[in-house]
């Protein structure tokens, strides 16, 4: 009758005998090799982009930039040919290609007229200066071991 009972008094009610664990039986908590696994993808890009690559010497995006805008603006009594031959130096090939036809009387602006803004997006820098009636906007890249402008674009107050 004592052994009845203690088996009875000690079975934990799915014929494992309470020797098999002492205390109440826990389930095993699931592990992962990344504890921060649970909280999901924060969307939040973790790798940083390689500082570009300059040659010795070479100007800075705040100098290519702002060589570039000043070029840029109307100047009275200017040539197709000269006002490009201003931008050559800093501007991409493509750049140029795309200004080939521009007549700089039709360049929205002739003053800037406040600080530049430089933010670095990518692998790609905008620097954005306010002006007379608008934004100028350039996107530069470094190329050949230089800034170089790859993109301009106005936009309007």
């Amino acid at each position: 009758m004592v052994v009845v009972l203690g088996r009875t008094v000690l079975d934990n009610g799915d014929g494992n005998s309470a020797n098999d664990a002492v205390g109440p039986t826990v389930a095993p908590v699931p592990t992962s090799a990344n504890p921060y696994s649970s909280l999901g993808d924060d969307g939040v890009e973790e790798s940083v982009a390689p500082a570009p690559s300059l040659s010795k010497g070479a100007a800075d995006a705040s100098t290519v930039a702002t060589r570039f805008a000043k070029a840029w603006l109307r100047k009275p009594g200017i040539t197709g040919e000269q006002w490009r031959a201003g931008l050559k130096p800093d501007a991409s090939t493509d750049l140029l290609a795309s200004l080939a036809d521009t007549d700089p009387a039709d360049v929205p602006t002739a003053t800037i007229t406040g600080p530049m803004q430089l933010q670095a997006n990518g692998g790609t820098t905008v620097a954005k200066f306010p002006a007379e009636g608008g934004t100028i906007v350039l996107g530069l890249q470094v190329s050949g071991g230089r800034w170089q402008v790859i993109s301009l674009d106005w936009e309007t107050a």
